[in-house]
């Protein structure tokens, strides 16, 4: 019972020929396979997503467009109800956060991470050196909304922060698509006051060229500042550096990064356990 409980949980996010394969394998005797489908299910039930959805994963993606450049026609209001050109706005490097203002759970964590991290920036004159803008790709998020919501993010700045320096955007169904298309941001509508979509930051060079992305909902202060200084020269992010921010941590005491070794060894302990796993299946498989 228990391990058929664990198959149907794990059946929403375990590949399909893997899942067949394991329900395969559930229904012949022996401690041997029921172990290794124990073990196996162990390692990725907890992954199981709090947000469930019922969507696809191909029509909620993060597709980088790194290089290219937002729309040059993307019109939308600020907080104050004015009327602006979104690239006609990147005049500096600009941090874009891309949410929809009725959300509850992901996007005030995001956008209180980058909060945070705003607070500790040391070396960047927000206003002058960056800006912030948040986007909202709910269509109908309004003026009045973005401007409460504004008030209390700059609270969370904890340290004063120019109130022109972090502008909140809305718009409608038309120029949002522009927007989000431009930076490979595929969402979708669950509900009335509900979606499924990315969590993520944007870096944009002045001109609107995008040159970095920063997923998850914590940043570091100096990730932040990082971004927005190569931003500043046009630099684009490589992909090798997602490789190395995952395999080091920042330490703020000493300024510096340090190589993640329990991070790093888990990953590969994990890989290495699903890899052997698979490999006893396959070979009992064979064997029959």
């Amino acid at each position: 019972m228990l391990i058929a409980s664990l198959l149907m949980l794990s059946s929403a996010f375990i590949p399909q020929q893997v899942f067949l394969e394991l329900a395969q394998h559930l229904r012949k005797d022996g401690p041997v396979n029921r172990t290794i489908i124990i073990v196996f299910l162990c390692l990725f039930a907890p992954a199981i997503p709090a947000h469930e959805t019922a969507v696809t994963s191909a029509e909620i993606a993060l597709e980088e467009k790194l290089g290219q450049f937002l729309p040059p026609d993307a019109v939308f209001l600020d907080e104050t109800g004015k009327s602006l050109n979104l690239k006609q706005r990147i005049d500096k490097p600009t941090i874009i956060a891309p949410v929809y203002l009725g959300c509850v759970h992901e996007c005030p964590m995001l956008l209180t991470g980058l909060a945070r991290a705003l607070g500790k920036i040391e070396f960047l004159t927000p206003g002058s050196d960056f800006q912030v803008i948040t986007l909202s790709f709910d269509d109908k998020d309004t003026p009045a909304i973005a401007r409460d919501k504004k008030v209390n993010y700059l609270k969370a700045v904890g340290s004063p922060f120019p109130e022109t320096a972090w502008t909140f955007l809305t718009g409608d169904r038309a120029n949002i698509r522009k927007f989000t298309d431009s930076i490979g941001f595929r969402f979708q509508r669950d509900s009335e006051h509900d979606f499924s979509h990315p969590i993520t930051l944007v870096v944009i060079a002045p001109g609107g060229k995008i040159v970095r992305y920063l997923e998850g909902v914590t940043f570091l202060p100096f990730e932040i500042t990082m971004a927005l200084t190569e931003a500043s020269e046009g630099k684009i992010g490589s992909p090798a550096r997602k490789a190395l921010m995952y395999c080091f941590s920042y330490d703020p005491r000493e300024k510096t990064y340090v190589f993640n070794i329990l991070k790093v060894t888990g990953t590969l302990m994990v890989l290495f356990v699903a890899g052997f796993l698979m490999y006893l299946m396959r070979s009992a498989k064979k064997q029959e």
